[in-house]
């Protein structure tokens, strides 16, 4: 199912059921972890008809790894993202603001990118306001720092100097190193224990203490839900997103209260309560 933004109900039909949309506010909308290619065409529709089916919000946010792999900006043709980016761009023409952070598997998204779709880069992490409340966004990735070998693999890719080196590569050799990263990668998660690729409390603590957020939204791990703890007397919440892979996941936040939505299942927070 899709969100219920839409000024007028409308349906949609994506192969895989009907999509029934209403609307009464104007909450922000966030995503992450589409992981969009080519190769997996039934998600690509997921996104287009979610987007299209967008109205009457406040915006839209993108938490990292919108796409599968992104080998520069100026690949994206050679990749067969032009169509995401049609319709980001179509979003944002109708005056939807559309906000993007890189994740671990499109870090290299750049200013060509945000200019042909007409949206914002984020950094990660960034505070945004919402309705008045402070609000923590990051990918998640920096958050599993129990998986030692993929934050040395941040490290390096993070460094200016690897970035200039490999874009500047012809864009047949960056595709070839791509995708024996993301080989290697694979491998890696079958051989990784579960708990070490989720996140560490201390870095979501560690995290939360350097802003006046006491709410934090992420995705990466692919593990949707909503948790909560006490720390030195305060009330914290952690919103994990879901990915694509089975239908679309999403969250809304609205001016008293957040919707975790995702196969399915709607969980809620009560932002009066933290």
């Amino acid at each position: 199912m899709l969100p219920n933004h839409m000024k007028r109900k409308k349906r949609f039909s994506t192969g895989t059921g009907k999509f029934r949309l209403t609307a009464k506010t104007a909450p922000a909308i966030l995503i992450s972890d589409l992981h969009l290619t080519p190769e997996s065409p039934e998600t690509l529709t997921y996104f287009h008809s979610f987007l299209r089916s967008l109205e009457n919000i406040d915006s839209l946010y993108v938490l990292g790894d919108l796409f599968e792999y992104w080998l520069g900006d100026d690949a994206s043709e050679t990749l067969g993202h032009s169509p995401v980016q049609d319709t980001l761009r179509d979003l944002t023409n109708g005056g939807t603001p559309v906000r993007v952070m890189p994740g671990n598997r499109d870090f290299l998204l750049g200013q060509e990118f945000a200019y042909r779709t007409r949206s914002t880069i984020l950094k990660d992490a960034t505070v945004q306001s919402f309705f008045g409340r402070q609000v923590l966004l990051l990918h998640g990735d920096s958050l599993c720092t129990d998986d030692e070998a993929h934050q040395k693999f941040r490290f390096i890719v993070d460094q200016p100097e690897w970035r200039s080196a490999f874009l500047d590569k012809p864009i047949s050799e960056r595709d070839d190193i791509g995708r024996v990263i993301r080989f290697r990668s694979n491998i890696e998660k079958r051989y990784k224990a579960s708990q070490i690729m989720d996140v560490n409390q201390y870095a979501v603590d560690a995290a939360l203490k350097t802003t006046e957020a006491r709410l934090l939204i992420h995705g990466h791990t692919h593990r949707p839900g909503i948790h909560q703890w006490i720390l030195n007397g305060r009330t914290y919440s952690r919103v994990v997103l879901g990915d694509w892979s089975v239908g679309p996941s999403w969250i809304e936040i609205h001016e008293n209260d957040l919707q975790l939505h995702y196969q399915g299942i709607v969980e809620r927070l009560d932002l009066n309560q933290i």
